[in-house]
């Protein structure tokens, strides 16, 4: 015997009877976030009914709570509560989703950009039933704008940011618009990667790097394409530079290495 069903008046539905509502506006479900809201169910239970209604053919339908419905089966349930509703359900299902649950700027784009098809409303019209500013609808709808494939790209990765997505949409081509998003990407990336923090030298070692730095610089100058008083400058600089070392090794106890004999080993610090 069928059920008359009473709007508003909760029931215990099976989830197998329920059917998703096939213009239902989410596309992505995060993963991390639906088996959080499962953990959540298999220890307390659906806190919060569903709300359903029947289709054309009379089989139940998710109006709002797909989610729910989703992690409740991945929970291990056979029943879900739900209250009943009818009338005007694909603008109910799409306000509900927008209250409780959060889509995706790109899912709600979408949303919206086909409910102003089906109910025949211009932007005002729709910012008034869904009780936003006219200005934040007209600001998500540009997403439509949006290359298909990078809307898709967008919707399976949920760090995407409604500000980064604007950043896309301001493009005036598709082309800029790919080439913007693989910019964005590409920054992102680079800002996960863990900074490798560089090591803190001490004083010592400062100076050693420092002075082998120097060395290398010496050799490289290119002080024969000098003036005559430029190069003596740098003998002259050079000489100083080698009494200064030669004092500084006199007073280490260490004689001046001659050209093609080795450095003395370091001794080590007991």
């Amino acid at each position: 015997m069928a059920i008359t069903y009473v709007k508003g008046r909760l029931y215990k539905l099976p989830l197998a009877d329920l059917h998703p509502d096939p213009a239902q506006v989410r596309k992505f479900m995060d993963p991390i976030a639906l088996n959080e809201l499962t953990a959540s169910i298999q220890k307390h239970g659906v806190l919060t009914p569903i709300q359903f209604t029947k289709d054309e053919e009379a089989a139940l339908m998710t109006v709002a709570g797909h989610r729910r419905v989703k992690a409740a089966g991945m929970a291990g349930l056979v029943e879900i509560p739900g209250t009943f509703t009818d009338g005007d359900t694909r603008l109910q299902g799409f306000v509900e989703n927008l209250q409780r649950e959060g889509l995706l700027p790109i899912d709600e784009a979408e949303g919206m950009e086909a409910l102003m098809k089906e109910y025949a409303m211009n932007r005002y019209q729709l910012a008034e039933s869904l009780g936003k500013p006219n200005s934040s609808v007209y600001e998500t709808m540009t997403l439509t704008k949006i290359p298909v494939d990078v809307r898709d790209a967008c919707r399976t990765n949920p760090n995407i940011s409604r500000a980064m997505l604007l950043d896309v949409a301001k493009q005036k081509t598709e082309a800029s618009m790919r080439r913007r998003y693989q910019t964005l990407m590409a920054q992102a990336d680079k800002a996960s990667q863990p900074r490798v923090q560089k090591e803190k030298l001490t004083p010592a070692r400062s100076l050693i790097t420092q002075t082998d730095k120097l060395s290398g610089v010496l050799m490289n100058s290119p002080w024969s394409e000098w003036s005559e008083d430029d190069q003596n400058d740098y003998a002259n600089a050079l000489t100083g530079i080698r009494r200064t070392a030669d004092e500084v090794l006199t007073a280490m106890n260490r004689n001046p290495v001659e050209e093609g004999t080795e450095s003395p080993p370091s001794k080590t610090l007991a």
